[in-house]
């Protein structure tokens, strides 16, 4: 199997493909805040679709819900609603939100609150589509109580999907309909100095409670920080680039506004933006210097950090496995991949030749080719009712050393035209299959899934809750779903669908032995060496990679299996009558939510 070990070897499989989340204040975090706001039981005039008052009141519920969280958090805000204005949400003070240890303590406040006001409905009075928000919200607000306990291993400044690395991405993204939308902005973005303060206070927190992040994964940060900010010269910086474009396409300013404008925002960016990244550099260094980088292996040599892994692989996953039946389940799959792999070996002996091939291929088509032809030949399997309008956009180059292959950026909820699919062009990522990362980032795969489940009308509310396992494990799925369109060979096809399969199970297993079972490097070469991997490169990459992303793999793969389950289950029950179509359009009707919520109500949609 020299291909599948050469592979494992690459960089590309260190990279993570992340779906560009609009919320990067964590839910979590902002619903602390709010603990103390419930929803007035004095409602009066239901209107005449619902059937009775608790339907009225639980859509009340979930609509204010909705609102209270995005009116403290206006960066969502933008990114969410085109025009909050229709739905009543009038911001006083634009703000980034707040980060603190004590917002996080106060979120188990919240998520009590929350339980006992939910106990109020009469779930069977429901309709079918509330009753899936409300298990959604129950299971939702259960899983965080924990998080006020656990709070200080948290990590908001993790090399790939920290902060620092995603927040220039949605300034740059940052659109202007108008004046008001420039001065929010601006206001954002003097912001962001005492945003980042508030984030180094809490890492001088974690430092002397003995949870601060490791050595490595400190000097990636800061690395990542000093190539944003690079001659510290505003003018050179991605945040002036896009907003001088942006400036210049508003109509509606004069050239003494836009000159005006810009000189604020350049303002902006050295004394708030490039000084709060100088602030995250020089209080990371410090920390660093003081000898706090004490644990340089996985969670579960941090004080709580055990139970911190089970609460995290239990959010991002959405599975209702413990973290041992999780392992056996990846185990018994890399088994058969394995199995499956020898076997097409046996049937083509010139598999690696071909394999080889397909790595040497390069793909003369442009992305949106590509997703064009993934929309063609997907649709026997998917129900694909329209050319999504999108844009394909690259990672700024400051941005490229860190971020991943490629993430997809959601359009706001009342607008489904502007779907953004970044590529990011970085040497490491050279050798990445572009047909599978489109898939997996567009056509069948978020966008798609994006697309549909917002077609279904949802509970705002749905919008805004992250369930990681649900959404990375069908981008996965699809992915892996995609070989069969790429390559007329079926053989090498199924070679590569499995050869994903097994690689990314030999990374989940990494992460559960490292962060869970405390293997370090030595450990971790001992794992990888039975699957012939010997390069002393490769396994201390993977070995940083899941330190420093703790159970980030095991959404995409947990989610992917749980959806094979899943699909095996229907398929023993229903025989020659499954409808693989059928699955795929009830499975995201349901919409993001845990496995147990997919599994309750899939054959009721099915």
């Amino acid at each position: 199997m020299k291909n599948i070990n050469s592979m494992l070897k690459s960089k590309k499989f260190l990279a993570v493909f992340i779906i560009g989340l609009v919320t990067f204040i964590f839910i979590t975090y902002f619903f602390a805040a709010f603990y103390n706001h419930s929803p007035s039981n004095d409602y009066s005039d239901s209107t005449p679709h619902y059937k009775n008052q608790d339907q009225y009141n639980f859509d009340l519920y979930t609509n204010q819900l909705f609102k209270i969280n995005l009116s403290n958090d206006y960066l969502s805000l933008h990114f969410y609603l085109e025009h909050p204005e229709k739905w009543n949400i009038n911001v006083k003070e634009p703000t980034l939100g707040e980060y603190s240890y004590q917002s996080m303590m106060d979120s188990q406040k919240f998520y009590i609150n929350q339980i006992n006001i939910l106990k109020k409905f009469n779930y069977n009075q429901l309709s079918v589509k509330q009753k899936i928000t409300y298990d959604t919200l129950a299971g939702y607000f259960n899983n965080q109580l924990d998080f006020a306990d656990l709070c200080l291993c948290s990590e908001i400044l993790s090399p790939t999907t920290g902060l620092q690395s995603q927040l220039p991405i949605l300034f740059s993204e940052y659109t202007f309909k108008n004046k008001q939308d420039i001065t929010t902005y601006l206001k954002l973005l003097s912001q962001v100095y005492d945003y980042f303060k508030d984030i180094c206070d809490f890492q001088k927190l974690k430092a002397k409670e003995n949870v601060f992040i490791s050595s490595f994964c400190c000097k990636n940060i800061i690395n990542q920080c000093q190539e944003f900010v690079g001659d510290k010269v505003p003018e050179n910086n991605l945040l002036h680039k896009s907003f001088v474009q942006k400036i210049n396409e508003c109509s509606f300013l004069s050239g003494s506004q836009k000159q005006a404008f810009i000189a604020q925002n350049k303002k902006y960016l050295q004394n708030s933006v490039i000084s709060g990244y100088n602030l995250i550099i020089s209080t990371l260094s410090s920390l660093m210097k003081q000898g706090y980088c004490k644990n340089q292996g996985g969670l579960c040599n941090l004080p709580n950090g055990k139970n911190y892994y089970e609460y995290l692989v239990k959010t991002y996953t959405g599975s209702n496995r413990n973290i041992l039946e999780i392992k056996a389940m990846i185990q018994e799959q890399i088994t058969k991949d394995m199995k499956s792999l020898y076997s097409l070996y046996s049937i083509s002996p010139s598999l690696d030749k071909k394999l080889d091939a397909t790595e040497r291929l390069s793909v003369a088509k442009s992305p949106k080719d590509i997703l064009k032809e993934l929309t063609k030949k997907s649709s026997g399997d998917f129900q694909i009712k329209q050319n999504y309008s999108f844009n394909i956009k690259y990672v700024d180059k400051t941005l490229e050393k860190h971020l991943s292959p490629a993430f997809y950026l959601s359009p706001a909820i009342d607008s489904k035209n502007k779907n953004n699919i970044y590529i990011n062009n970085s040497k490491k990522n050279k050798g990445q299959n572009l047909y599978a990362t489109l898939a997996h980032e567009g056509i069948p795969g978020h966008m798609y899934q994006n697309n549909f489940f917002a077609s279904t009308n949802p509970s705002p509310i749905r919008h805004i809750l992250n369930f990681g396992g649900y959404s990375e494990g069908w981008a996965t799925y699809t992915e892996i779903f995609s070989y069969k369109y790429q390559y007329k060979d079926s053989i090498v096809a199924r070679a590569l669908s499995c050869n994903t399969s097994y690689s990314l199970a030999l990374y989940s297993l990494c992460d559960i032995g490292i962060n869970y079972e405390g293997w370090n490097r030595k450990g971790t070469k001992k794992f990888l060496s039975t699957y012939s991997i010997f390069d002393d490169n490769a396994c201390n990459s993977i070995y940083e990679a899941v330190i420093e992303e703790p159970a980030n793999y095991l959404q995409y793969y947990v989610g992917y299996l749980e959806i094979i389950n899943l699909k095996n289950k229907f398929t023993k029950k229903f025989g020659v009558e499954f409808d693989t179509k059928r699955f795929h359009n009830s499975f995201l009707t349901i919409g993001p939510t845990s496995f147990d919520v997919v599994e309750k109500w899939l054959e009721y949609y099915y």
